[in-house]
């Protein structure tokens, strides 16, 4: 997906939001906008928003010095998480279709996104994942993705936030695991995984857990590590969480890739022809040739 000019803001938001969880100085804080806005007036309207925000958060790295602004939420959510799902299965009804519940989680928990919300709390959390209970997923879609992970020999699951890895575990335990590797990111940014929150939430335990050794908050593949390349290539389907990896790869289509995400912002929207709130698992073989998404193989789910 491409850069737009409404991504503008958010990326000003972003940096914003990061240097106030460095605690950067008056000084730093000036100097660091300074660079964002010389870095957007240039900004490469062809390439995936990520990759001017991988720039963004290197910017602030370097010049306030802090490589993880956000290891402290980092923490909190992945432990609030873990609470979270502790409690989610004391109510779970045994009777439901426990993939389709633990997908539904899986995309509930995407709200765990420091990027879109730098003010998320557990509130925020808590109505996003009750707002979910009453809305069903799409049979179709759901199907698809079922069936392509049954008849798959490998799969790749590329995680997206800390705390959200939490139910990405719980799902995967429903899937035949010993035939996924799981990715995060290579290094800190923003709230995206990475190799610490693997092993802070216990996924390491039941998986391989690779780093793809990158630290832009999407899958930009030209940035990644050879190792996690020839890892994406030889997958037979490709489990993408989060917005960032829709927009990252959501150009490609000689490999089977299942999105599953919430929409966050309105660009995002227009792109997939679903209303901010929504819920998708989106399989990417699905766009015909101009880029339309045909909607029988979404779910959506408007909170």
């Amino acid at each position: 997906m491409r850069t737009y000019y409404e991504c503008l803001p958010c990326f000003v938001n972003q940096a914003l939001g990061a240097l106030k969880n460095c605690d950067a100085t008056s000084d730093q804080t000036m100097k660091t906008m300074r660079s964002v806005f010389c870095e957007l007036a240039d900004i490469d309207y062809e390439a995936p928003p990520p990759v001017t925000a991988q720039k963004i958060h290197r910017m602030i790295s370097k010049i306030v010095g802090n490589k993880d602004p956000y290891a402290h939420q980092k923490q909190h959510f992945n432990q609030f998480a873990v609470e979270l799902l502790a409690s989610v299965k004391k109510t779970l009804d045994l009777k439901q279709d426990i993939f389709s519940v633990k997908v539904k989680l899986a995309i509930a928990a995407n709200i765990i996104d420091f990027g879109k919300n730098n003010n998320l709390c557990e509130n925020d959390v808590l109505s996003c994942f009750e707002k979910a209970k009453e809305v069903p997923l799409d049979s179709v879609a759901l199907a698809g993705l079922k069936e392509s992970i049954h008849d798959a020999d490998s799969i790749l699951f590329l995680c997206d936030n800390a705390g959200e890895i939490v139910f990405d575990r719980f799902l995967i335990e429903e899937m035949p695991f010993k035939k996924v590797i799981c990715a995060v990111r290579g290094a800190p940014v923003i709230n995206d995984a990475t190799l610490d929150d693997a092993h802070a939430t216990r996924l390491t335990e039941i998986v391989r857990v690779i780093s793809n050794g990158s630290d832009a908050p999407g899958t930009v593949l030209e940035d990644c590590s050879p190792e996690f390349r020839q890892t994406f290539d030889g997958a037979d389907v490709i489990i993408a969480k989060g917005q960032g990896n829709f927009e990252t790869l959501s150009c490609i289509t000689n490999k089977k890739i299942y999105f599953l995400f919430q929409v966050k912002c309105p660009v995002v929207g227009r792109d997939t022809g679903y209303p901010v709130g929504s819920f998708l698992i989106l399989d990417n073989q699905s766009r015909n040739n101009s880029g339309v998404i045909e909607g029988s193989r979404l779910n959506k789910m408007e909170l």
